[in-house]
């Protein structure tokens, strides 16, 4: 059974000047087409124009997004982590889940959609390519290192290795169209991944090391989940080492128990010869060659798989890795590895990461997709494509949204929007887009962009005035609109930059484009002045509530009735209550004194 993943490139769109392709990724999936019914109608698997996008997500969701709304959005394919998903009982508990055919695509309700399958969110294993970590706190996030039996994964849990056997069985139970294999990534800034190094002038041999071993072991694990996918045996050659490693216990655990018995007995040297000759034989005997039975394991074909290609900052290990790497020939596709490069933050970073991209492309087979992850701003998406990188995934928009901020940037000739109407009324913009927490937007009767199709748009429903003050008031229906916003123009943007790859304009829109929009400035940490008091505000009323629910247990707690009338109002005056208070026999019995503890309270 050969992979049910196929990539289509279309030969139209294949130009001299330029790497950029267009093309169609899809998976064969017969019980989608069988029926099934998403979202109220029957549906079938959809497909990913590419260049394109596969929408990011977190904990198996589309963030801010309803499965109605995600569905209106004109994505194919969604990414989903194995971190933020599973559970600490698993992969144990998939012994309750209804049947090996209830997928993680059944789990998540996404049988309509392509799901892509990573270990780790690139935002915890980069923390510099996070959607939503700044560049000032981007090293705040560290895990661990990895090891060659296991990948540290950060759960809503906490921090749990997963070893290659666990990796293997969750694959088995989740059986998404596409997973990407285990590799050992890391930041290429965190010193707690590179062992050893006493001096500045070390530390480029130590990172060279640590790269060479992670290339190692990504390889290693790859052949490993590359057999088990043909139901073949891929853990038996660790099983030997284990083995190995077993009987070595074994024989120092001897050697000491003899020791010790020898010492308790005072034996002399002669006495001690005898049995030191038998433990000799007894260690000869353990020299015996290790065998290890195969076991057959249940295949699963039906799905994809993605490699990592790594190399860091090295010109000949990212060479080494890409080339190994596409020698697998069962691989599908491949995930170009920029995140243990660098930052990424300033030009030169970013001039040496496309570099490196460039440099791992050139051994790829043409004919299989590429991703990339940690590249966002859509002018890093266009020299991306330009070097032949055909997915990505939607984590700018989520950055946008989570700042307040909504898109106005185009792509093409003249865009769907002249400047002008872009432009109207735009407070706080740099040109690309307008943070809608801005106190100037709050009498803006008119929609984020005119003649924008979303649903925040579209027959001027939701006009920045409301949305600002939705902001404001701290209501859901904020992000809701402008993720569906940012999203929508995000799509817009792709499909222009499909259209110009297939008439030869990237080249020449691009520039304008830079000159239009010129850089996505660096994301801090600072917040737009009025998210801080409302944010503030909002933690004090929690506080208030939570203070008032603490009160309430305390009542119920002491006995005292909720309905009496003094205890209600003495609780809403947050005035504390005793138990004479409360009780009507005790006021019954010494009314005067109650009476006048009330005066002297009051």
């Amino acid at each position: 059974m050969s992979s049910p993943l196929r990539f289509k490139i279309q030969p139209s769109s294949l130009h001299a000047d330029s790497a950029a392709r267009t093309g169609e990724l899809l998976v064969l999936n017969t019980e989608i087409n069988q029926g099934d019914v998403i979202g109220g109608q029957e549906s079938s698997k959809r497909t990913i124009q590419t260049p394109g996008c596969f929408m990011f997500s977190t904990k198996g969701s589309v963030p801010h997004l309803t499965p109605d709304m995600m569905r209106q959005q004109r994505y194919g394919g969604i990414n989903v982590f194995l971190e933020q998903l599973l559970q600490p009982d698993q992969p144990a508990s998939f012994s309750k889940w209804p049947s090996k055919e209830y997928t993680l695509a059944n789990y998540l309700y996404l049988q309509d959609l392509i799901l892509l399958c990573d270990s780790r969110d690139p935002s915890y294993t980069y923390p510099s390519l996070s959607p939503t970590t700044s560049t000032n706190d981007a090293s705040t996030k560290r895990i661990g290192s990895n090891t060659d039996r296991h990948v540290f994964l950060s759960t809503p849990k906490g921090v749990r290795p997963l070893t290659l056997e666990d990796y293997l069985r969750v694959v088995r139970q989740y059986r998404p169209d596409i997973v990407v294999a285990m590799a050992d990534n890391f930041q290429a800034n965190n010193k707690t991944d590179i062992k050893g190094s006493k001096s500045s002038n070390e530390e480029p041999d130590q990172k060279k090391k640590r790269v060479q071993k992670s290339i190692n072991r990504t390889l290693k694990w790859l052949d490993q989940i590359l057999l088990e996918r043909q139901g073949k045996d891929g853990m038996i050659e660790d099983r030997k080492i284990e083995e190995e490693k077993r009987r070595k216990r074994e024989k120092r655990e001897k050697r000491r128990t003899l020791a010790k018995e020898e010492q308790e007995q005072g034996q002399g040297q002669e006495q001690r010869q005898e049995p030191m000759q038998g433990k000799q034989c007894q260690d000869s005997g353990t020299n015996s060659p290790i065998e290890v039975s195969e076991i057959q394991t249940e295949p699963w074909m039906d799905v994809s798989v993605f490699a990592h290609v790594q190399g860091g900052q090295f010109e000949d290990e990212r060479i080494r890795s890409a080339k190994e790497t596409s020698e697998r020939i069962e691989v599908d596709g491949f995930i170009m590895d920029v995140g243990s490069m660098s930052n990424a933050g300033s030009e030169k970073e970013k001039e040496d990461m496309f570099k490196f991209i460039q440099i791992s492309l050139k051994y790829l087979p043409k004919e299989k997709p590429k991703m990339a992850y940690g590249i966002h701003a859509p002018e890093d998406i266009l020299k991306a494509v330009a070097l032949g990188v055909d997915l990505f995934d939607t984590s700018y928009p989520y950055q946008l949204t989570e700042d307040g901020k909504a898109s106005l940037y185009f792509f093409g000739p003249n865009g769907s929007l002249s400047s002008s109407k872009m432009m109207r009324g735009a407070v706080g913009s740099n040109n690309r887009w307008l943070n809608l927490w801005d106190e100037g937007h709050s009498d803006k009767f008119i929609p984020i962009l005119e003649g924008c199709g979303c649903y925040a748009c579209k027959d001027n429903r939701h006009t920045r005035a409301y949305i600002n003050h939705l902001l404001k008031a701290h209501e859901m229906l904020a992000t809701v609109l402008l993720m569906s916003h940012n999203l929508y123009q995000y799509s817009i943007f792709f499909d222009a930059i499909r259209e110009a790859i297939a008439s030869g304009t990237l080249n020449q829109y691009t520039k304008e484009f830079e000159l239009h929009f010129g850089v996505e400035p660096v994301r801090t940490n600072e917040k737009h002045q009025t998210q801080i008091l409302v944010e503030a505000a909002l933690m004090k009323r929690n506080q208030r509530l939570e203070t008032a629910e603490a009160g309430v247990v305390d009542v119920i707690g002491s006995g005292v009735s909720l309905e009496d009338e003094s205890v209600s109002q003495n609780f809403v005056n947050k005035r504390p209550i005793s138990q004479s208070e409360g009780s009507e026999d005790s006021d019954r019995k010494k009314p005067k004194k109650s009476e006048d503890h009330d005066n002297a309270a009051s």
